[in-house]
């Protein structure tokens, strides 16, 4: 039997992601969406007249890794199910625990070891990321998986070369509006989040099918595999505020970057789409 290019495009990176999906460890998982004390993987950082803080650990990698560690609900508690669909995980605090399980767990144990950088205040628009600072080193480039659904973006930090090399994984590339890496412009080199399959995020059905965590993390192995080594630097430029800033045409967007229609309010909060 002959085969298409595709057809063994498609055998070979399902044959990666059964790696992937082998590598998942649900009680590990199941343990970070409610754990409090990270000192087992990094060291914590108070930040001086505040209650605020990070954790950090430096792994000897020229790639850093973050995850943010607070969430909108509060109940944590994660169950993950075996369904005719693949396994289902349901907790209020994927955004971003399944992200902090990716980074410190289930890459490890695909052979990535990164930096970690764990922050908090997140979801405020206030992450600790901004006080975080290193001059022991440079990172080549950052990366987390704190993205509901399934495509890559990069924010200020995308040129059109970074986004071939994305889609040279396998994933697509989209548009988003914040997260920690937009606060860590101060170790000058690009950022990309990657969509982590979480949906209904910010709400007490939060929940993620994990194949679509396992298809993410299978495009980002190709990717780290295919760039670890390569350097990604990035400048900040201060915006231009010319008078015909407020003329511009901008997609509006909410929620970790959903587009949304300015016209109808219901769209500003997808928590809250529901009970409109």
């Amino acid at each position: 039997m002959t085969y298409s290019t595709s057809t063994k495009a498609s055998q070979v990176f399902n044959k990666k992601r059964k790696v992937v999906r082998k590598a998942f460890d649900a009680e590990k998982l199941i343990d970070l969406c409610v754990r409090q004390d990270f000192s087992d993987y990094a060291e914590r950082f108070d930040l001086e007249g505040t209650d605020r803080f990070y954790w950090y650990k430096d792994n000897g990698s020229p790639i850093l890794a973050v995850a943010h560690l607070d969430s909108v609900q509060k109940n944590g508690t994660c169950t993950v199910t075996r369904t005719s669909g693949g396994l289902l995980a349901c907790s209020g605090a994927l955004d971003d625990r399944l992200g902090v399980y990716t980074i410190l767990e289930l890459l490890p144990a695909l052979g990535i070891k990164c930096d970690w950088l764990l922050t908090t205040d997140e979801e405020m628009g206030q992450s600790t990321a901004e006080e975080f600072y290193t001059d022991s080193k440079q990172y080549n480039w950052m990366f987390q998986f704190d993205r509901g659904g399934t495509d890559v973006v990069m924010y200020d930090y995308e040129t059109p070369e970074r986004a071939a090399l994305v889609k040279e994984s396998g994933a697509r590339v989209g548009q988003g509006s914040f997260s920690d890496i937009c606060n860590l412009t101060q170790l000058e080199c690009a950022g990309f989040n990657w969509g982590v399959g979480y949906q209904d995020y910010h709400s007490p059905r939060s929940h993620a099918w994990l194949e679509d965590t396992f298809r993410m993390v299978t495009y980002f192995v190709d990717f780290y595999k295919d760039n670890k080594d390569k350097k990604f630097p990035y400048s900040y430029t201060s915006p231009d505020w010319g008078d015909d800033i407020w003329h511009r045409d901008y997609l509006e967007t909410a929620d970790c970057g959903h587009p949304v229609d300015i016209s109808n309010p219901i769209t500003y909060n997808l928590i809250d789409k529901d009970i409109y």
